[in-house]
């Protein structure tokens, strides 16, 4: 375990990343992204990087991007100077001492968690307690303007390897899509709905009825706010409830397990303010032998890396969010993750295993701040 890091430099770097195609969700259209890492370098001279997914143009979680950057440059980020740091104690919801802006916590604790493995000589995964050395994760189909569209783009993302398939659906678009979708592809593959908080409590009866459709869940139905409408529906229905909006806290967790509003979650370790909040959701989720996966928010390669290494913890049981870089841009920030066999590997370097390319930091399209410097 080391002793007192002490972070000497905390640098911002901007940079595009193209998406190969827009994905359309029922709270909006991912078309591109202005790519945000954080670079730690500490007294010893190790480096460190996160990376702030809070999304452009949709506010998730009431965080978007742009408030999210401000609030990690101008709020947190001077918490990490002048002070000894030991990553196993910031957690969200106490060591910042303000309340909120996970995105932007998560990316900083990130970071150091990057050099406390370095500085440990092991990987993340390692440090983590993760298990597995290669992830079997899912992929996601957007909304598209057409079932045939839909339908065509599972199959192609089965015939790619993948094994399991969430679909992103809203009202008016979701029972017609779901039965083509069995019609066409089969039941030898796994089938999700995400419903991004879509419904009100008036469609319970309406989704009651997708248990026909043989889903291994229905992710986040109703508000964030709104449990009651996941228990009802849970009650009524055979298909699993997954919760993820809903989940931003350790307590947010242990209301969900008391009103049995769900039996699956989805942990984003961007969502719940960092890596070791999430890791201890895993822990409580595990203790209840409930179900539990890790989500993704268009991370580049370097959210990417950390990622899999949280989702080789045993407790995370089914396929998670994660798909190889080529799903989502045209070229990662980092060497790409590759999709081999239905497996991506996780990174066993030290650390997260992965750096931005250079070409990507001398990129005239690539923008440096110095956030501080001793």
């Amino acid at each position: 375990m080391m002793e007192g890091m002490r972070i000497d430099r905390i640098r911002v770097i901007q940079t595009p990343l193209n998406v190969v195609e827009p994905l359309r969700t029922s709270d909006g259209i991912h078309e591109s992204r202005l790519a945000t890492l954080i670079e730690l370098m500490d007294s010893d001279g190790y480096i460190g990087w996160g990376e702030n997914v809070a999304p452009s143009g949709v506010a998730y979680v009431g965080e978007s991007a742009a408030e999210s950057v401000t609030a990690m440059t101008s709020l947190f980020a001077p918490l990490l100077t002048g002070r000894e740091i030991d990553v196993y104690e910031m957690l969200p919801e106490t060591w910042w001492g303000i309340q909120g802006h996970n995105f932007a916590k998560h990316a900083l604790e990130s970071a150091v968690w990057d050099i406390h493995a370095q500085q440990e000589k092991k990987s993340l995964r390692h440090v983590l307690g993760g298990e597995r050395l290669t992830i079997t994760p899912g992929v996601v189909v957007g909304i598209a303007d057409t079932i045939d569209v839909t339908v065509a783009e599972v199959k192609n993302r089965i015939a790619q390897g993948y094994v399991r398939v969430k679909v992103k659906i809203a009202p008016g678009r979701d029972a017609e899509v779901l039965r083509a979708i069995r019609i066409e592809c089969g039941d030898d593959f796994i089938l999700q709905a995400d419903a991004n908080a879509a419904y009100t409590k008036n469609d319970i009866a309406h989704l009651a009825t997708f248990d026909e459709f043989n889903l291994q869940f229905i992710e986040q139905p109703f508000a964030a706010e709104d449990l009651q409408s996941h228990v009802e529906l849970a009650e009524r229905s055979a298909t699993p409830v997954c919760l993820d909006e809903s989940i931003c806290t350790i307590d947010d967790l242990l209301t969900a397990i008391e009103m049995k509003a769900c039996t699956v979650v989805n942990i984003k370790p961007s969502r719940v303010g960092g890596i070791g909040a999430a890791v201890q959701m895993h822990h409580i989720l595990r203790s209840h032998e409930m179900d539990a996966w890790v989500g993704g928010m268009l991370e580049s390669g370097i959210g990417r890396a950390s990622c899999l290494a949280l989702a080789s913890l045993p407790g995370f049981t089914l396929t998670p969010d994660l798909s190889a870089s080529r799903r989502y841009f045209s070229e990662d920030l980092t060497e790409p993750f590759e999709l081999v066999s239905g497996s991506i590997v996780v990174p066993d370097g030290v650390g997260i295993g992965v750096v931005p390319l250079d070409g990507v930091l001398l990129s005239p399209n690539t923008h440096i701040q110095t956030v501080f410097a001793r």
